[in-house]
């Protein structure tokens, strides 16, 4: 409610003056206190599902992008070298080092390169003798050539930031193989694409399964096939 007053401040002149009745409202320190600990609550569940959301969509990016460089070196070579079937297999460091180091931004290239990582499982694993190119964006490339007479040519092992951690399969680790003229994600050479169940079923080649066994660099070998499967995109049933 306004009110006005008026009074005489010298002869013949008049000020009016306004006034205003405000009422603040205040928050008690309770209030906020409480307040804050509900964001701070809502912040925890929300923040790690974001976090992990942010991982899955720059993981699939740089596994995309390996994979598309692979593909374009093993282009490259063919051109040059003839089929893949005719390429020189007797020795793996010079079979990277003639097939694919010309093709790709190689930083190092190493004939014995330690390493070590885990599978699905939680078991570890660790290798002295493949050969490793190590590109200019930090992806280590580890070359594996398949036994004779096996139906793939080559596997080729991917991890997407290098040596920094975590080091499993399925997660910054993955594997492709050569089979029928082209890279593939790993599990494709065994019954052509694969349906879904076969890339997520326990079994014992390697599966994208906690529970799997098996595979060439044990179980999650397949995840880049799942992976791909499901549109370049890490479902919520991913073992992430």
């Amino acid at each position: 409610m306004k009110r006005k007053f008026a009074f005489t401040l010298a002869e013949d002149t008049t000020c009016v003056a306004m006034s205003k009745d405000y009422r603040k409202a205040a928050f008690t320190l309770a209030e906020v206190l409480v307040t804050l600990g509900i964001i701070g609550i809502v912040a925890a569940m929300t923040m790690p599902v974001l976090i992990a959301n942010h991982q899955k969509k720059e993981t699939v990016a740089k596994l995309k992008k390996a994979y598309s460089i692979l593909q374009q070196a093993t282009i490259f070579a063919k051109q040059e070298y003839g089929e893949v079937n005719d390429w020189d297999y007797s020795d793996p460091y010079e079979f990277g080092q003639k097939y694919f180091k010309p093709y790709l931004k190689v930083i190092v290239d190493t004939q014995k390169e330690i390493y070590s990582w885990t599978d699905l499982t939680g078991n570890s694993h660790s290798y002295s003798t493949w050969p490793t190119l190590i590109l200019a964006d930090g992806t280590y490339i580890f070359i594996y050539l398949a036994d004779p007479g096996y139906p793939v040519n080559f596997h080729i092992g991917v991890d997407i930031n290098g040596k920094q951690k975590p080091n499993k399969l399925g997660r910054d680790l993955f594997l492709f193989t050569y089979y029928k003229n082209a890279l593939r994600t790993y599990s494709q050479y065994e019954t052509g694409m694969p349906n879904r169940n076969n890339v997520v079923y326990p079994g014992t080649s390697g599966q994208c399964n906690v529970d799997a066994q098996g595979g060439v660099m044990g179980p999650g070998s397949y995840c880049s096939t799942l992976i791909e499967m499901d549109g370049w995109e890490i479902k919520d049933d991913y073992p992430w």
